[in-house]
């Protein structure tokens, strides 16, 4: 295994236990229930076709910015992430049955962003990735 594969991977399981060990305590403080298994993904159409097109959108604007070959590329992912995230906090905010399900996607979205804000700011995405 290549040291960048094995960064990564060691970057992303950092992320991920920090963000569900964070899940765990916001749901303890807000008094935020669990996710019911068989409720579905989406609270109603426009949450859906929302979801859908800024995913398209993503995916159409991602490959323009891969072409221009500019070096924040990770950031237009970490942004989009931003985006979606917001997205279902607000439609989980007015539209959903259990309430404070988007305090959860509020956290989300604040933490990528405190990454797009860390990354761009300093260099050591490009010290310890080379990107």
């Amino acid at each position: 295994m290549s040291i960048f594969l094995f960064k990564a991977i060691m970057l992303i399981l950092v992320v991920v236990a920090i963000m569900t060990v964070m899940e765990i305590v916001l749901r303890k403080v807000f008094n935020v229930g669990k996710r019911e298994k068989n409720r579905p993904r989406y609270v109603n159409n426009t949450h859906k076709w929302g979801e859908i097109s800024l995913i398209v959108l993503f995916v159409i604007s991602y490959i323009v910015v891969i072409n221009l070959e500019v070096g924040w590329s990770y950031l237009w992912i970490a942004f989009f992430f931003t985006i979606l995230q917001l997205f279902r906090a607000f439609m989980e905010w007015k539209y959903a049955i259990q309430r404070g399900e988007y305090i959860i996607h509020l956290f989300g979205a604040f933490v990528l962003l405190v990454f797009i804000l860390i990354a761009s700011y300093t260099d050591w995405l490009n010290h310890l990735f080379g990107f």
